[in-house]
């Protein structure tokens, strides 16, 4: 995946969870908060790399943001049985709804 599409993903996810939000979707929200985490702890160690280059602010080096994605990363994995759950709760409550 290139840079473009990982920033791409990342912007539209949290742009969706947002208006979820604001619509009072929690469920929906959760979710798509959910799967960026996944996409997060899925991102291989270049794509890291290129994402911070894109991302780093002027006062901080390349490699300041790119170990800090990877403490964040880390502590995704971690909590990831507590945030997991949250990406099939929606489907769920959706399939009972129909």
């Amino acid at each position: 995946m290139v840079t473009g599409d990982v920033v791409k993903y990342h912007l539209l996810e949290a742009l969706s969870a947002a208006v979820a939000e604001l619509d009072g979707d929690e469920n929906l929200s959760r979710r798509l908060h959910a799967e960026t985490k996944m996409r997060l702890i899925s991102m291989s160690e270049e794509e890291m790399w290129e994402l911070a280059m894109v991302t780093c602010p002027p006062h901080k080096t390349f490699e300041q943001v790119y170990v800090g994605f990877k403490e964040a990363i880390d502590k995704l994995k971690v909590s990831a049985s507590e945030w997991m759950k949250d990406m099939g709760s929606y489907d769920s409550m959706q399939g009972e709804e129909r």
